[in-house]
């Protein structure tokens, strides 16, 4: 499996105009929602919000993964979204996020979720991939650049 492959399309998003922590969340929850409607967006929220009460999901140059699993789902599911202004998600080194990843994992694969928060964990930390992504114009050209530097990654 492949990161790109639990990123759909229609689920990146640019220029978001988020101005809190909840309406990150609630913009994860909403985009999800749309493309996978077995996902009820209140039910993706709460999830979200209750993770992110037990500590920041922000890694820390500018990015968050908030992660919940889901027993609604058979397969990974995620998004990518572009802040249009950074805002204050928590992270120890104190920078503002403006890339946000959200995770959503089916309820018993417990391995998968650690894998692919690896996966994206890995590909965020380097910072050229950071800066391309904070340089592209449109949600297409976000998606193609997620989707042509994912590595494979080992299914559970």
């Amino acid at each position: 499996m492949q990161l790109c492959q639990v990123i759909h399309p229609s689920d990146v998003c640019i220029d978001s105009t988020s101005h809190s922590k909840t309406a990150v969340l609630l913009k994860i929850s909403q985009l999800l929602s749309q493309t996978y409607p077995e996902l009820d967006p209140q039910e993706l929220f709460d999830a979200y919000w209750k993770r992110e009460c037990l500590g920041s999901t922000a890694i820390g140059q500018g990015i968050t993964i908030p992660h919940i699993r889901s027993a609604a789902i058979n397969t990974p599911k995620a998004c990518v979204i572009r802040l249009l202004n950074p805002i204050d998600f928590g992270a120890e080194d104190k920078q503002p996020v403006d890339l946000v990843i959200g995770l959503v994992v089916p309820q018993e694969q417990v391995n998968q979720h650690l894998q692919l928060l690896d996966a994206i964990i890995k590909q965020f930390s380097q910072s050229s991939f950071r800066d391309l992504c904070r340089q592209t114009m449109c949600p297409n050209e976000l998606y193609q650049l997620v989707s042509i530097t994912n590595s494979p990654l080992e299914t559970a």
